[in-house]
């Protein structure tokens, strides 16, 4: 392989003497200096560019040639360190922000290898993230024929850099590569590209056929020196001689690993809050985050508990779980365990408990996690609210004993939107509620009745039924009202309504309309007698006497009786002719029941 191999990797190389006179010129730096590597070769940098350098750069420039130090000037500290520009696709000039890294090699000519990475996508992430993802710096393949060249310049580099021949046959790899994967040059070198990369890698490589196609570029699943998952995008640049023959396969592997995991993430929150945001039932929502959380989280199950009045762990959501672990867990003594964690567990905190002695304390413990090849739990509380049941987010891992960073970042950010999810349903529910009741008596109110009659209408015109509608009115409840004050007028409407909710089926409707006006919508009541008989019992219900300090309190009722279709065939016809004949039934002497004859109207029978 010969010096032009270097023209194929994409970052500036050049090679500096002890003069500081350029020796290589590739064609990267043509591309972006505008200066061909014949006008470069022999000239110092001060001299190629009009305008001075900053003095860093000189400064690092002669260090190394002269003194032979290393140096690496970031942009994150620089802004511009040498004057290259490329172009948009309008055309347009556009600085390329960049990082130089300076090293001296070991040979006789006292040579100094000059690396320049574009640096220009990972400023525009930094801030298009806004400083909240690490800086994407492009390392690109480097070669060269010469193997001396080709080590010197893979050790500088901190990617991952793996050369193979055109059958996929690892020819060698960086150092970097060795520190990430745990193996040794030697013990790859001639093994297929997927011993190293891994199972994950198999449909992105190529077949070894000898295409020459270029592979695109891919992201695999590979193993790092501890064992762990990570994420590397491999990009890979073709190496051709002169007859155009393809000769070598350079891939370039970057790290991003954090990246993915925050990727996961952000799309796992944004799922949970469209899902939310549509009205999902929050048993999906959990469902939904379990088996995604599953996915995130290496050798994980999780689930949702809930903490019973028992003070027993009660599985609510585990789609990755058996029901036999459910089953064994409820009944399992948990107390002992719940007063361990609790404390934390109320502040917020994220649990850890792994039984570790074989004590017969912990001993059903350990065995439901030996059966199940489980290492520990981590708890997380998801709702702190004291007025229901302790939620949980629980977490299983198969190997690790302790959570990790990342760990802990996601089960804490999941469990705390999770909370804010599920208590802005509870409000949301709260509010449905309170519109269609009444808050004193938690009866219907006139904008539910109103749904409920409609819909029976339709259901008895479609079936061809009957129903009832009974309006009341309390007798004496202004003078009660004024004789024993408000207070005692609003237990009185507490105590019948909750008479009335006892009282009737759950298809039937009570509703409050009015101050101390109810309605009862009786469903599928073919029977006038039927009906007659329900509304005598309710006057006997709401007559009976309610104890309040050292007074009793008790009113009457009177009322009227509409039959759906006879009295009506309309919700506002039927409540009218309902109305009508209550006034009836007190026009006749109060705490009556009263119908209106069909052939007279206004006038109870």
């Amino acid at each position: 392989m010969s010096m032009m191999t270097l023209d194929y990797i994409e970052s500036g190389i050049m090679l500096l003497d002890s003069e500081r006179r350029v020796r290589f010129w590739n064609q990267w730096l043509v591309r972006y200096t505008g200066i061909d590597a014949d006008t470069a070769g022999g000239q110092r940098l001060e001299q190629l560019f009009d305008a001075p350098l900053p003095a860093v750069v000189l400064s690092a420039i002669g260090d190394a040639c002269e003194h032979r130090l290393s140096r690496l000037l970031s942009h994150q500290l620089h802004a511009q360190l040498l004057p290259l520009h490329g172009r948009t696709v309008s055309g347009a000039r556009t600085p390329i922000h960049h990082s130089m890294l300076l090293r001296p090699l070991d040979d006789a000519e006292g040579l100094t290898l000059v690396q320049l990475h574009d640096t220009t996508n990972a400023v525009r992430r930094e801030r298009h993230l806004r400083d909240k993802e690490q800086a994407l710096r492009k390392v690109h393949q480097v070669l060269t024929e010469e193997k001396q060249f080709i080590d010197t310049v893979l050790k500088t580099i901190s990617a991952l850099v793996v050369v193979t021949d055109t059958h996929g046959r690892i020819v060698n790899i960086n150092r970097s590569c060795e520190l990430q994967t745990g193996v040794s040059e030697e013990e790859v070198r001639g093994q297929p590209l997927k011993m190293l990369l891994g199972l994950d890698s198999l449909k992105h490589l190529p077949d070894g056929r000898g295409h020459h196609d270029e592979p695109r570029p891919f992201t695999c699943r590979m193993s790092n020196a501890g064992g762990e998952s990570m994420h590397v995008r491999w990009t890979i640049k073709a190496v051709r001689d002169g007859d155009q023959l393809l000769r070598y396969l350079i891939y370039t592997g970057q790290d991003i690993t954090e990246r993915e995991r925050s990727d996961a993430l952000l799309r796992l929150e944004r799922e949970m809050l469209e899902m939310a945001t549509a009205g999902e039932q929050p048993a999906n929502i959990l469902t939904h985050l379990c088996l995604a959380l599953e996915r995130q989280l290496d050798c994980c199950r999780v689930a949702v508990l809930q903490v019973d009045t028992n003070e027993r762990l009660r599985v609510d959501h585990a789609p990755g779980l058996p029901e036999s672990f459910s089953q064994r867990l409820y009944q399992l003594q948990t107390d002992s365990l719940l007063r361990v964690l609790r404390p934390g567990l109320q502040q917020g905190q994220l649990q850890v408990f792994v039984a570790k002695e074989p004590g017969t304390h912990w001993q059903s413990w350990l065995t439901l996690a030996r059966d199940y090849e489980m290492n520990g739990c981590w708890l997380m509380p998801i709702q702190l609210s004291t007025q229901m049941s302790q939620s949980l987010l629980a977490v299983f891992p198969r190997h690790k004993s302790h959570p990790g960073l990342h760990e802990q970042m996601v089960i804490q950010r999941i469990s705390h939107l999770t909370a804010l999810i599920l208590e802005r349903q509870q409000q949301q529910e709260q509010i449905q509620y309170l519109a269609l009741h009444d808050s004193l008596t938690g009866l219907a109110n006139r904008s539910l009745l109103n749904e409920q009659l409609m819909r029976s209408i339709h259901r008895a015109r479609r079936e061809q039924q009957s129903f009832a509608l009974l309006f009341i009115d309390l007798d004496g409840f202004k003078m009660l009202n004024d004789t024993h004050g408000h207070d005692a007028g609003d237990a009185l409407l507490t105590a019948l309504g909750q008479r009335l909710i006892n009282r009737f089926r759950a298809t039937d409707c009570c509703a409050r309309i009015g101050g101390d006006e109810f309605v009862i919508l009786l469903d599928s009541v073919n029977d006038e007698k039927v009906t007659r008989d329900i509304a005598e019992s309710i006057l006997a219900l709401l007559s009976a006497p309610l104890s309040w300090g050292e007074h009793q309190l008790q009113v009457s009722a009177s009322i009227g009786i509409a039959v759906y279709p006879q009295d009506g065939d309309s919700a506002d016809e039927l409540l009218s002719r309902a109305d009508n004949a209550m006034y009836g039934a007190k026009t006749g002497g109060k705490g009556r029941v009263c119908r209106l004859a069909d052939e007279a109207r206004n006038e109870c029978p």
